[in-house]
């Protein structure tokens, strides 16, 4: 997890690089987000399918040979159709990998669950907080992101040798009783896609955007966009450290609440006092941490039979309305601004604990 954390989170940090070197705009940029979602929606999905029938280390492997090969891809893109073809891939991979380490923790973790997974997100969040300020002194010592994905692929091929020698519980083969129809007809399942939908493009909105927006926003040098973006990872992580004891402590409902109302009130105030007050964005990515992985604790609970399919199913359209939303970004901050375009992410905020509050209604025993 730290390994998958470390090399998924940097293609927000080589945005400029990408533009420079393609000669592409924000516009292309969206697309590239659009595309490598896609590719995570189609994988989440049969994820979930191949879990059940074959079991979740096989397809952890095979998703991580998959990473691995599609960042050496990265590292020779000639074009920005070839980029975009590797970036697809890498999210297949990626969507693979999610949905198997996601469907296996319930499993895994019978006992104080809570803490449990928040803590393997934790490692996680470290990678990511570890990868911001390393990818951002790569640029500024003159290594370009064709070095660091090459350095990628190696990491990823060791990430291969933990899996091997991980024993894993065995969970017996299973025929899928569900269809997609039948799911979409449970409100519960519509309102977990939207409120963990709009939370995921939170979060993954700020890593892909975040550098941008502080450049062109406020002619932030990339050394001190990667700053802010490696405080935000760092206290993210730290939330996760700390975040499965205060669920186990506090209840999910109430500590779910509280969190996505920090982050909220924390992240608007740093975006609508500007520059100066910036840190206040990287803050609320305290609060920030739980929010995923109490999810994923959330659904096992709720949906007993045929877990591994729902979780891929709901993560499947929480990446479509992930997609969505990245997209927007990319045609607002060409057409209008970054700083407007930057907006959608704390409306997005707003409107995930909306439904947040929806789903505890539901679940009364959280």
């Amino acid at each position: 997890m730290l390994i998958i954390g470390f090399c998924e989170s940097m293609k927000g940090v080589f945005v400029s690089q990408f533009k420079e070197m393609f000669k592409i705009s924000d516009s292309s940029i969206g697309l590239m987000f659009s595309l490598s979602i896609f590719g995570y929606i189609i994988s989440t999905y049969i994820g979930g399918i191949l879990c059940s029938k074959f079991g979740h280390k096989k397809v952890l492997i095979f998703s991580t040979v998959l990473i691995g090969g599609s960042y050496l891809l990265t590292s020779v893109a000639p074009t920005f159709t070839i980029l975009l073809v590797s970036v697809f891939i890498t999210n297949i991979g990626t969507g693979l990998q999610g949905i198997s380490v996601n469907s296996i923790s319930p499993i895994l973790f019978v006992t104080y669950n809570t803490i449990l997974i928040n803590l393997t997100h934790f490692f996680y969040g470290f990678g990511v907080s570890i990868s911001q300020k390393f990818s951002g002194t790569m640029i500024l010592k003159g290594f370009t992101f064709r070095d660091v994905f090459f350095i990628n692929s190696g990491l990823m091929l060791l990430s291969i040798l933990f899996i091997i020698f991980t024993k894993f519980p065995k969970v017996e083969s299973v025929n899928v009783k569900s269809s997609i129809f039948k799911a979409l007809k449970n409100k519960l399942v519509l309102l977990f896609i939207f409120a963990q939908g709009l939370y995921v493009f939170s979060e993954v909105g700020f890593l892909n955007w975040f550098v941008n927006f502080a450049q062109i926003s406020y002619n932030f040098t990339i050394d001190n966009a990667t700053h802010y973006s490696a405080i935000f990872f760092l206290v993210f992580t730290l939330g996760r450290l700390t975040g499965g004891f205060v669920v186990h402590r506090l209840g999910i409902k109430r500590s779910m609440l509280i969190y996505l109302s920090m982050s909220l009130m924390l992240f608007w105030s740093g975006y609508l006092l500007k520059s100066n007050f910036i840190i206040l964005i990287s803050l609320s990515g305290f609060f920030f941490s739980i929010i995923f992985p109490t999810t994923i604790t959330i659904i096992g609970e709720a949906f007993k039979e045929n877990t591994s399919y729902t979780m891929g199913l709901i993560l499947s359209f929480v990446s479509i309305v992930n997609m969505l939303m990245n997209s927007l970004v990319g045609i607002l901050s060409a057409s209008l601004s970054p700083y407007i375009a930057f907006s959608l992410i704390p409306i997005s905020l707003s409107f995930s604990l909306f439904f947040y509050i929806n789903i505890f209604k539901k679940i009364e025993t959280l």
